[in-house]
């Protein structure tokens, strides 16, 4: 077993590891794991190419998307987070006229479910879901809301915002 205690860095993020992975000629292998396994701090796994993985993390520490847990020129493994359903709303362009009172209602309504958050820079609020009929739910919960918003749901990897990863319920 291969223990990790730490993270060398990120290959979305950090610029010199990726160009280490650039000049990288050994075994390339993903821990693909969920979102929720992200927040564990002690972990046992396989890597797709059956590297047995022990990871021993400082407390706290919480793994992302692109993760380096090893660089050497023998071997190079990345974290893979696995996609998951995504409900993002978007508040349509034409701004109702309540709009602290929406935003607040939204909020409140998501908040209600434990649901972690991301906001990305169009305003466009994500969170994941477990099941299609939590589309139904959300949808009727924000009836009021519904004709000043765009609800959509995609499979993607989901990264919440920085403090709003809220244990889900």
């Amino acid at each position: 077993m291969l223990t990790v205690t730490s993270i060398v860095g990120n290959i979305f993020h950090d610029k010199l590891p990726r160009k280490k992975s650039k000049h990288f000629t050994g075994n390339y292998e993903k821990l693909i794991i969920s979102r929720l396994e992200t927040e564990r701090s002690r972990l046992r796994r396989k890597t797709d190419k059956g590297t047995d993985i022990g990871l021993i993390l400082k407390s706290g520490t919480k793994l992302q998307h692109g993760d380096i847990l090893l660089s050497t020129p023998e071997k190079f493994i990345i974290v893979e987070q696995l996609p998951e359903k995504v409900i993002s709303i978007r508040i349509k362009k034409k701004e109702p006229k309540n709009l602290l009172k929406l935003c607040i209602m939204i909020g409140h309504i998501i908040g209600n479910r434990h649901r972690p958050i991301a906001i990305d820079e169009k305003g466009t609020i994500s969170f994941p879901i477990q099941a299609d009929s939590e589309v139904d739910v959300f949808r009727r919960l924000l009836h009021n809301t519904v004709d000043h918003m765009e609800l959509t749901v995609e499979e993607r990897i989901f990264q919440p915002e920085q403090g709003m990863d809220v244990h889900e319920h």
